[in-house]
């Protein structure tokens, strides 16, 4: 059969053959869009790791980038702990519930950590620590992150900081710093793993300590990606710190630290967060981005491929003994474009300022919900009293009853008067019978 179609083509030519011109014609773009996909979507993580029974928490879990984490661990049966906004969800409860009925594993459930405040942060960290013995904790992946599009407005979190800064490092910082003891407290055998998502847009941001919220320099409303790119370069730095510190550390038993922190780059994938940006926020951005989805499909990585990084990350155990503080990219060590990322003065400035701004915003909110307690209570107090004094107006008076000569019977004796009451009316009835005819 080849030999003939072969045969004939030679013969009589291509277009002897039907639809074979068309496809002559069609296939070379095939292939170009074939090998350019190819080339866009970047290294693929070829490691497997068995999960099971491996506790894994996870930031932004819901969808984009850490969605797809979320799946491939629990298809492998890890442990997923989801920390999320609000547990009070109807939506994520499905979510879980699907995850749980399609990949046949029940250990998936959700926490109320929110990242937008440092005080939600601050009791799931204290209520994780409050548990003796300690709780096994074998990685943490902290996907999640704001990226405001282009022509947007100043957002801040809910203790008023700016949201690049405030989720994408600070509540970060926050978070690493408070469940340190959690991580350095396990075993020695443990591989323990922290991969923290970053952006190549670090490579335009411009960070200043003294103003990390670009508050004297003005928002760069039309430029978001200078305190996008500020923030990425402070979540590096701090990354970097945090793997010096657990360096640092001696353990108890003498046995070396077994805690590797690492940064991923994913690249620049189709995610939700990437459409919002490309469409500017608005309807009519968003139609434009659904026109040019293929050439969108062809440059962009999937959510999945983003994440080949992280599974590189958590599954290969290269990563288990590298030195970690470095960058993942394309699922391998990568140099920072930026030296003075790995700068220990860098680091170490960064943690004083942002220890002296997690306190100031502490204390603040403190003050804030003694207030707002003090306001509840007294609105509490008083709408008591106002119902107690509703409750003596709405209350009957009892009324006075003349005394007839009859007696009233309230307990059992009641048929025995009222038998007695009966016999004595019936024959003053007949009299006054008798009395009319007579």
């Amino acid at each position: 059969m080849p030999v003939e179609f072969l045969g004939q083509v030679f013969s009589e030519g291509a277009s002897s053959v039907p639809y074979l011109p068309t496809i002559l014609r069609v296939l070379p773009w095939a292939v170009l869009i074939y090998i350019l996909r190819w080339f866009f979507g970047g290294e693929t993580n070829k490691v497997e790791r068995v999960m099971h029974g491996k506790v894994v928490m996870v930031t932004g879990g819901t969808s984009g980038l850490g969605a797809a984490i979320v799946h491939d661990l629990a298809s492998k049966g890890a442990q997923i702990v989801l920390l999320v906004r609000s547990t009070q969800d109807y939506w994520l409860i499905d979510y879980i519930s699907d995850l749980r009925k399609k990949y046949s594993n029940n250990l998936i459930y959700a926490e109320e950590c929110d990242l937008s405040s440092l005080h939600s942060i601050r009791l799931f960290c204290t209520k994780w620590l409050d548990n003796a013995p300690p709780r096994r904790l074998d990685s943490i992946v902290l996907a999640a992150g704001v990226m405001a599009p282009p022509f947007s407005a100043r957002t801040v979190t809910k203790d008023g900081v700016e949201a690049h800064w405030g989720v994408n490092y600070l509540a970060y910082y926050h978070f690493l710093t408070l469940m340190m003891p959690a991580l350095k407290v396990q075993p020695p055998d443990r591989d323990v793993r922290i991969l923290v998502s970053t952006c190549a847009a670090y490579i335009l941001g411009e960070l200043d300590l003294n103003d990390p919220e670009f508050l004297e320099r003005r928002y760069p409303g039309r430029r978001p990606w200078l305190i996008y790119g500020a923030a990425k370069i402070a979540v590096m730095a701090l990354v970097a710190e945090v793997q010096k510190q657990f360096d640092e550390y001696k353990r108890p038993d003498g046995m070396p630290t077994n805690v590797k922190i690492w940064c991923v780059d994913p690249g620049i994938m189709r995610s939700p967060g990437t459409r919002r940006w490309l469409s500017l926020g608005s309807v009519v951005g968003l139609l434009g981005y659904l026109v040019t989805w293929p050439l969108w499909w062809v440059v962009l990585k999937s959510t999945d491929e983003g994440a080949q990084g992280f599974f590189a990350g958590l599954y290969d155990p290269e990563f288990g003994k590298g030195k970690g503080g470095a960058l993942i990219r394309e699922c391998k060590v990568s140099p920072y474009r930026k030296p003075e990322i790995e700068s220990e003065i860098l680091g170490q400035q960064l943690f004083e300022v942002s220890k002296a701004q997690v306190a100031k915003i502490e204390k603040a909110a403190a003050l804030e919900r003694a207030k707002q307690k003090k306001k509840d209570e007294e609105a509490e107090a008083k709408a008591a009293k106002e119902s107690k004094s509703k409750e003596k107006d709405v209350t009957p008076k009892p009324k006075s009853q003349k005394y007839c000569g009859k007696k009233v019977a309230f307990s059992d004796e009641t048929d025995t008067i009222t038998a007695e009451a009966s016999a004595t009316d019936t024959p003053k009835s007949t009299n006054k019978r008798r009395t009319k005819k007579t």
